[in-house]
This record gives structure tokens, C-alpha cells and sequence, in this order.
């Protein structure tokens, strides 16, 4: 019955896979380079130089960043803690080309640059909030998709399984093995 369940889980954490010593060295000199690691199996999709979580993923090892001490929270009950969309300021809801951008002043170009590269680090490092409790890694490319990306109903809703998806798409891009991604039904 136990291999029944470990086979239903979209992934499981994996310990042990790298000795602590050499984790804790390299993390140290931030050395994790993001990509196929070959020594330890694993596949870094940190781009701090450093790894927290090693997860598997249908036989992938991934290495997740490390948490931050602190991450986005919409409350401090962890029964009321989940993934929340952040309100794009009405200012800037109003730009939608460059073009609009390029007719503002200096000074409004300024005011929302903090802003903006704080939007583009997530997209390249990923985001971290808190999920119920506990601290919660979404990749780049999941965060712009929810943060971003309107469908039809609105805003996409955060799901556990898409979470995973993507951790493993961005897994498929870091590993230099890789020829992309297939998903089988059976």
C-alpha cells in the first residue's frame, strides 16, 4: 500500500542526496551554478548560487533556492495564508505599450522603476509567499503566468499541480540534457 501512495504524490522531497558538508560549503560560496549537476544527479534551478529543498519530480532531482527568511504573506494566521494576486497600481494599470510608457515624464519613469525590476527579479529568480503555514517557491515563468496572465475567467488561480509543473518545466530548461518536456497519459 505504500508504494501506492509514494506512486499518487506529484513529487516527494528527497534527503540525503547531497552530504551536508559539501551543501553547506557550497552554499556558503554561493557555487550552485544553475543547471544539470552531475556529481550529486540534481538539477539547480536556483540562480542565487545557492539550494535549499531537493525535490523529485517523475525520476528528476531538483533543487529548489533556499527560503528567504521572510516571503510575501497575506496574513500572519497560516489558516489564512495563500497565494493572492498583488494589485497592479492604478497608475500604471493605464500603460499598456511602450509607447505609453515612452510619452510619461522622467519623473513618473522614476517613481515606478523600483517597481518594475523588483517585477523582473521575480521573473528571473522566482517568488516566494506563504501557503497555509509554510513557505512556498513559484518559478519565474509561474509567477508571471498568475501575477500577468488574464484568461478567460480572469486571473488563474494558484494549484499545487500547476506549481509542480512548472518546477519541472523550468527543470527541463536548466538541464542542457534535456530535449524538452513530454507528458504521457496513460
Amino acid at each position: 500500500m505504500q508504494r501506492e501512495d509514494q506512486d499518487k504524490q506529484l513529487y516527494r522531497v528527497v534527503e540525503g542526496l547531497i552530504p551536508t558538508n559539501a551543501l553547506n560549503n557550497k552554499n556558503r560560496v554561493r557555487s550552485w551554478l544553475y543547471g544539470y549537476n552531475e556529481q550529486y544527479d540534481v538539477v539547480v534551478i536556483s540562480k542565487t548560487g545557492q539550494i535549499g529543498q531537493i525535490i523529485n519530480i517523475s525520476g528528476l532531482n531538483i533543487a529548489l533556492p533556499p527560503p528567504p527568511e521572510r516571503c510575501h504573506r497575506r496574513s500572519d494566521v497560516a489558516a489564512e495564508q495563500y497565494w493572492e494576486r498583488i494589485p497592479v497600481p492604478k497608475e500604471l494599470e493605464r500603460i499598456n505599450s511602450i509607447f505609453n510608457w515612452n510619452d510619461k515624464s522622467a519623473d513618473f519613469k522614476n517613481k515606478w522603476v523600483d517597481y518594475i525590476e523588483k517585477e523582473f527579479d521575480y521573473r528571473e529568480q522566482g517568488f516566494w509567499f506563504k501557503n497555509k503555514g509554510v513557505s512556498c517557491y513559484i518559478t519565474g515563468s509561474h509567477y508571471m503566468y498568475l501575477q500577468w496572465s488574464s484568461i478567460d475567467v480572469g486571473y488563474p488561480d494558484f494549484r499545487e499541480a500547476n506549481r509542480i509543473f512548472f518546477l519541472f518545466w523550468e527543470a527541463c530548461k536548466a538541464d542542457q540534457r534535456s530535449f524538452g518536456m513530454i507528458y504521457l497519459i496513460f
